[in-house]
């Protein structure tokens, strides 16, 4: 209970902290730095911001002309509730321009990140710039750029934004318009396989995945009360993945990529990027990004026009024929195995969980029972259960007369009929078996009740001597024994002329017979010279031969109660043995309160027979679901049952077998997939450079075949 529980707490504070994480994030995506200062916008600053979006309300949709006469028309500005903060930062101004008619066609970038600029703010632009921002539904507003304000600009009374528009400042971090034509053939969003460049690698989703197996586990042992609430939170994550997917699927998001035509240009040591030998080379004012693996591919471009596609923060995704990343993804697919590698070790731990806090035998074999079609069987007979026909699943109810299973002394339950277990019952047509009996037992018996008679005769018996002496005898505290021979006659019929048994009995008598050795004592009372002698003890003597007597007769007590239920088992063969497996039983008797050796070893015999008078022959009643049917060497049908589960437990058997074969099938499949992608991951790259060899040499070796699959 206490690990469920702290699973649960676990599961609850990762989910909210995450939750709590993705929602920050969500709220900063418009602002992607670190920790910027922040303030609220005033009043004088929100009707400067206001008054700025009336009167530019065209540039607010700046057209983009494209060779192909297409129209892009930016998102107009517009102020929502995020726009009440003022976000102050220090970074420098990065200006993307392109070929276009409208001489605004220049966009501006903190880092990687879009910002609209008022226009006759450009002169101001400087190395570093303190800039103030509030957020729009499209993208952030400069409200302040190096002390400059908005409101100062409008209350001046502005001109057109044509007309006032000054030119580029000489210490601005942008670089200046080349006198080359960088022409815009279009604005297209990517596809599915550049998308999946970019895209997560599918960690988080089998992280939500491995969660909700775990909670489907925890459910199988945490109490009915907090099913729903796990069942909650585990379609929660479900939904959560699903969205995923589909929002994937769907292209939601998709970024933006340009499709320019221009000539790329190696700038040297001007570049502003770092990475390396293929970091100095631009289109335009544009430093371009490429992938690591396309450096020894470029150099053939430059200087020629070229068509370049590429994302807003200048990483390119295809140049010319040849170099695309499209065309890597589709023809050499990426071999994500990350997520592959979380799902096989989440269902290993969990199987492993399941295999050793939930029994499986029981759930499993209901389960395929039920799938195949389980029935149910109502008999009162022998010969009526002999003619139905069983299978494991079925539901059966019996009642009848039968006989308490008597299990193996090596292998006897703990069960209140002792040596009976009344949980299993062996019915057929044979005729109970007789209730114990024992000559042994009997001699003992005998034996006892002698010598408790001599030394404590009541006022009802009759003594062989004369009624004064025994009183005189009786006054003076001894104890008179008279019918001595008997004692040893007894004696000799129980343990008979073994040395081994009863040996100190056996002495006691010779002593108190003045003989030499027992078997002349045994001969005297047989030939009646023992007649008419009478052995006076005191009380020590009389209690100590008392004692011997116990201790002799006890050892044949147990042996034979033992023996005797041992017999027990061996009932006619053919019939069925029914049994709980749960251990309940199946007769309405009642309990004895102390168990069979409990009792002292006299009372064992008596108890023995008392329990078989009741349970070689009782009424039972059997019903629940069979949980096995076997068939032992006598030809005994043994039939197992199991209490009808309810709903609740129903539903665990179900989930049991259905997480077990969800975690088989989830352990292999990711593991083979692991093993494939990561042996291929392991070359993507090299074959992909090999591709790009054959293409830009035809003359080099073609690519395996292999690398194409």
């Amino acid at each position: 209970m206490t690990l469920v529980l702290l699973c649960i707490a676990i599961i609850a504070t990762g989910s909210f902290f995450w939750f709590a994480l993705r929602r920050r994030q969500r709220d900063e995506s418009v602002v992607h730095f670190p920790t910027p200062s922040q303030r609220k916008l005033s009043q004088q600053e929100r009707d400067a911001v206001e008054r700025y979006l009336r009167q530019s309300e065209g540039l607010g949709q700046t057209p983009i002309t494209h060779r192909n006469n297409l129209i892009i028309l930016r998102d107009k500005l517009i102020l929502t509730t995020k726009s009440e903060h003022v976000y102050s930062l220090k970074r420098a101004i990065t200006r993307y321009g392109v070929a276009s008619e409208d001489t605004n066609s220049g966009r501006y970038f903190l880092d990687a990140t879009e910002i609209h600029l008022p226009p006759f703010w450009e002169q101001y632009i400087a190395q570093e710039n303190q800039v103030e921002l509030i957020k729009t539904q499209s993208m952030p507003l400069v409200i302040s750029l190096n002390g400059h304000t908005l409101a100062d600009h409008v209350y001046e009374g502005p001109a057109p934004v044509s007309t006032v528009l000054p030119s580029q400042p000489q210490n601005a971090s942008i670089r200046h318009e080349e006198s080359e034509h960088i022409e815009m053939v279009k604005v297209r969003r990517e596809t599915r396989e550049e998308h999946a460049l970019t895209r997560s690698s599918g960690v988080k989703e089998a992280l939500a995945v491995s969660g909700i197996l775990l909670l489907l586990f925890i459910t199988l042992l945490s109490p009915v009360v907090f099913l729903p609430w796990l069942l909650t939170l585990a379609a929660v994550l479900a939904g959560w993945v699903g969205w995923r997917v589909i929002s994937e699927r769907l292209g939601k998001n998709r970024k933006e990529i340009h499709c320019l035509r221009g000539l790329p240009k190696r700038w040297g040591l001007f570049g502003e990027s770092k990475q390396g030998d293929i970091s100095n080379i631009s289109l335009g004012t544009v430093d371009l990004i490429y992938p690591p693996h396309w450096q020894p591919f470029i150099g053939r471009d430059l200087g020629q026009p070229t068509d370049i596609e590429l994302y807003m923060n200048s990483h390119v995704v295809r140049q010319g024929s040849y170099l695309s990343l499209h065309d890597e993804v589709k023809k050499f697919p990426l071999q994500l195995w990350g997520k592959n590698l979380v799902l096989a070790t989440s269902a290993f731990l969990l199987l492993l969980m399941l295999l050793v806090y939930v029994p499986l035998g029981l759930p499993l074999k209901l389960s395929i029972a039920w799938l195949q079609g389980a029935q149910s069987a109502q008999v009162n007979s022998v010969q009526d259960l002999e003619k139905t026909a069983l299978r494991v699943g079925d539901t059966l109810k019996v009642q009848g007369t039968g006989m308490c299973y008597v299990p193996p002394a090596t292998n006897r339950s703990a069960s209140g009929f002792l040596p009976f277990d009344c949980s299993g019952i062996y019915w057929n047509n044979a005729a109970p078996l007789p209730v114990p009996q024992s000559e042994i037992i009997d001699a003992a018996t005998a034996l006892q009740t002698t010598v408790n008679n001599q030394m404590h005769p009541g006022e009802n018996l009759e003594q062989n001597i004369n009624p004064q002496l025994a009183t005189a005898i009786e006054k003076s505290g001894m104890i008179l024994l008279d019918d001595f021979a008997d004692i040893v006659l007894k004696t000799d019929t129980l343990c008979g002329s073994k040395t081994n048994e009863c040996v100190r009995l056996k002495n006691a008598l010779v002593n108190l017979g003045n003989s030499n050795n027992w078997s002349t004592l045994v001969k005297r009372a047989k030939a009646g010279s023992l007649q008419g002698i009478n052995v006076l003890l005191r009380p020590v003597s009389a209690q100590s031969l008392s004692e011997l007597v116990n201790n002799a007769t006890s050892s044949f007590f147990i042996q034979e109660t033992r023996r005797a239920a041992e017999s027990l088992n061996s009932p006619p063969p053919g019939g069925f043995l029914i049994s709980n497996d749960e251990g309940r039983q199946l007769v309405e008797q009642p309990v004895p309160p102390v168990g069979l050796y409990g009792n002292p070893p006299q009372d064992q015999w008596k108890q023995l027979q008392h329990l078989s008078t009741q349970l070689l022959h009782t009424p039972f009643s059997a019903q629940g679901v069979i949980t096995s049917i076997s068939i032992d060497a006598n030809g005994t049908r043994h039939i197992s049952l199991h209490s009808e589960p309810d709903i609740s437990t129903l539903w665990r058997y179900l989930g049991t077998s259905m997480l077990l074969f969800l975690l088989l099938g989830v352990l292999l499949v990711n593991t083979v997939l692991f093993i494939r992608r990561f042996i291929k991951d392991k070359r993507r790259i090299d074959d992909i450079e090999q591709h790009y060899n054959a293409c830009f040499h035809p003359t080099m070796m073609p690519v395996p075949a292999h690398t194409l699959s």
